[in-house]
């Protein structure tokens, strides 16, 4: 029985990884700081080992015992103000992680990056795997990260052969298991609102169980030194919150916020920054939902056998995780 470190376990994609895993029975060690926040149910084939991803000395042993690493865990809030602390975590302690994984001869590293490191597009010209990262990611602190770890993994992956080394890049996830929430903010913002006001932009929105059963194919049909865009539907804000909508049975008006005013409460947030005060809101946040952040799952498909299915099964299924059809 193959056995799989997860990093990050407690987070939204990491745990329906682990449940995928455990369903193709695989042998899990589930790496994550707080196990109170890990929601499934114990199993016989999963051991919770509690670290720090930026500490060596929490995740040494395991992997002596592990065949496979696939590395979730990351610093993903966009409140923080400086790029180091950004790169203390998702450069850095992976970079440590994939160089102890190779010195232990783990079979196979997938780095679980973002589609953000490569270039968006439109519906007519998709994002893919060839297009370089563009305005407004390449000023966005998190997705500079990300990049800039998915370089220093793949820089790694061509100086050997030994470790089979792969990168794969979700979009917009959507689904059961968001324990922050993460991403469900989103559907939460449309909850029992008579007015749902939406940004003129888009996003690639993924069902989070599709990427994980995708990333799971990938310890079978994933390629050495390549990376793989994992997107579903591309959607208009608009048209997602109408999908959302429907899922909530509740009838709502939309109202479309206009860029200028994303633009100027930007430049506010970047001033609050500017004094030190951490904050979601900057001028590089609020124009990622101006743009039709657009991809291609084209890749995936062919080579990891990714299967999209409708965002609504992952919009219906954050719903029954966050009640919202009880309350």
């Amino acid at each position: 029985m193959k056995k799989v470190l997860v990093t990050g376990a407690s987070g939204l994609l990491a745990i329906n990884i682990i449940e995928e895993l455990l369903n193709a029975h695989f042998f899990v060690f589930g790496f994550l700081r707080n196990p109170k926040k890990f929601p499934l149910k114990n199993h016989q084939n999963l051991e919770l080992i509690i670290g720090d991803i930026s500490q060596s000395s929490t995740y040494l042993e395991v992997l002596k015992k592990t065949d496979i690493v696939i590395h979730v865990a990351a610093k993903t809030g966009q409140n923080i103000l400086q790029y180091k602390e950004y790169k203390h975590i998702n450069v850095n302690a992976t970079k440590e992680l994939l160089t102890y994984s190779i010195e232990n001869n783990v079979q196979k590293f997938i780095y679980i990056s973002s589609a953000n490191a490569f270039g968006y597009g439109d519906l007519e010209n998709l994002g893919n795997e060839t297009k370089p990262i563009k305005a407004p990611f390449n000023t966005s602190l998190y997705a500079m990260s990300k990049l800039e770890a998915q370089n220093a993994v793949l820089e790694l992956a061509e100086k050997q052969e030994q470790t089979k080394i792969m990168v794969l890049n979700p979009t917009f996830l959507i689904g059961k298991y968001d324990t922050k929430p993460s991403s469900g903010r989103i559907i939460l913002s449309a909850y029992k609102k008579k007015i749902i006001f939406y940004p003129p932009g888009g996003k690639s929105f993924i069902n989070v169980k599709d990427a994980a059963q995708t990333i799971v194919k990938s310890i079978e049909f994933g390629k050495h030194k390549e990376s793989y865009i994992l997107s579903g539907e591309n959607l208009s804000f608009l048209e997602f919150y109408k999908k959302v909508n429907k899922a909530l049975h509740q009838k709502s008006s939309f109202v479309r916020i206009p860029k200028f005013l994303l633009i100027f409460v930007g430049y506010l947030g970047n001033a609050l920054r500017f004094f030190g005060l951490r904050t979601d809101l900057s001028l590089s946040n609020l124009k990622t939902l101006s743009v039709s952040n657009f991809y291609s799952n084209r890749k995936a498909k062919n080579e990891l056998h990714h299967q999209q299915n409708k965002i609504e099964e992952g919009i219906e299924a954050a719903i029954k995780w966050f009640d919202l059809d009880r309350k």
